[in-house]
């Protein structure tokens, strides 16, 4: 591919900049009553063979891109309220400060009852709505969009009636998939293939009057979002033997480590680490908290290296801090594992004979 570079220039371009952004599902489970008429449209259908048996379905509104201003019939998020500021702490343990708001999140569901053929024998309309409050990164100045992205929903009790009596009530679990976006829009410059720029080179006319105010953007909150790391995860088990004074290892035994680590969903990552020193002696540690800071990862030896701290516990409840590093080459997994506290323990570096982990994404960012 050619280089081009020398053909590029500044330009001035307007976007929408992202202040902060959640996504997540909320649940909600709704009891749905059937009247008199309705159970005796059920009852009769079931008496007849040739339709039975009938079923239970919930249809809900399709979702789409398109800002839920515009489905407003079918489902809706919207501000409740006016945002508040606050002072929030993050997984560091640091203090900042951000904004409070309060999201409704509705949308109507049609439950049907059909027979064996798919005719409806009665139907109603459920209307089910979430009550949120989220803290943001929602400085004056930007807006806020809120978009249900997809809708579930299914009866937890089961959708098939094969004999009388009909039910009087059912129940109806409701999910909402959410993403939120606080945005403002900015003028970038940067690097592009347009015509040539002009320089900042005219001055106002002086006059009496007032003057315009200064052109400004709403400060951002780089301890809310982005925040650092880098776009990659590792997920897969490896197992090891660690010799103790070999490789910095402090003890001797089979090191078996279990990674699920995703950089999007930190909380929801997990990790193990089982140190078997005899079959009467091992021990078990659960990561209970996983730091985003720590989180990097880069290029090593021909392959890609990750690294990460946090804290967890073994079976005893005794507390350790700990640094995971994970290495990934064509040969296999290499892995390391620190447990601090007022002792240290490490596996030193372990080359997997069983097993492997997988890094994916491996891409740092600041």
């Amino acid at each position: 591919m050619g280089n081009n570079h020398n053909q590029l220039q500044d330009e001035c371009i307007r976007v929408q900049k992202v202040y902060d952004w959640v996504t997540g599902a909320l649940d909600v489970r709704k009891t749905v009553t059937l009247t008199p008429e309705q159970i005796e449209a059920i009852e009769e259908a079931l008496d007849d063979p040739s339709r039975r048996p009938l079923r239970f379905v919930a249809k809900v509104p399709k979702t789409n891109n398109e800002a839920n201003e515009a489905c407003e019939e079918l489902y809706l998020c919207e501000q409740v309220g006016d945002k508040r500021d606050v002072t929030a702490m993050l997984s560091g343990g640091q203090l900042t400060e951000a904004q409070l708001v309060e999201l409704l999140f509705t949308t109507d569901v049609r439950v049907q009852v059909v027979d064996r053929a798919g005719d409806v024998v009665t139907e109603l309309m459920v209307n089910a709505s979430v009550f949120e409050s989220f803290v943001l990164c929602y400085p004056d100045g930007t807006d806020l969009y809120c978009r249900i992205t997809k809708i579930f929903a299914k009866i937890p009790s089961g959708t098939v009636l094969l004999n009388s009596p009909a039910p009087t009530s059912i129940a109806l679990d409701i999910t909402f998939c959410i993403d939120i976006q606080v945005e403002a829009e900015v003028k970038l410059e940067v690097l592009a293939k347009l015509s040539a720029p002009r320089e900042n080179d005219l001055s106002p006319v002086e006059g009496e009057g007032e003057m315009c105010p200064p052109v400004s953007f709403p400060q951002q909150c780089p301890d809310i979002y982005p925040r650092p790391g880098c776009l990659c995860g590792a997920v897969g088990n490896a197992s090891g033997v660690a010799v103790c004074g070999e490789e910095g290892a402090t003890e001797s035994g089979r090191a078996t480590i279990f990674l699920n680590l995703n950089n999007y969903q930190l909380a929801k990552s997990s990790f193990k680490l089982n140190f078997r020193k005899s079959a009467e002696d091992e021990f078990t540690f659960t990561a209970t908290e996983v730091k985003q800071d720590t989180l990097c990862c880069d290029e090593y030896n021909g392959g890609h290296r990750i690294t990460v701290s946090g804290r967890g516990s073994v079976e005893s409840g005794e507390q350790f801090d700990f640094n995971l590093a994970v290495v990934e080459t064509e040969e296999g997994t290499l892995f390391e594992v620190e447990l601090i506290n007022s002792e240290s323990f490490s596996t030193g570096t372990i080359k997997a004979d069983s097993g492997r982990i997988t890094i994916q994404q491996a891409l740092q960012h600041t």
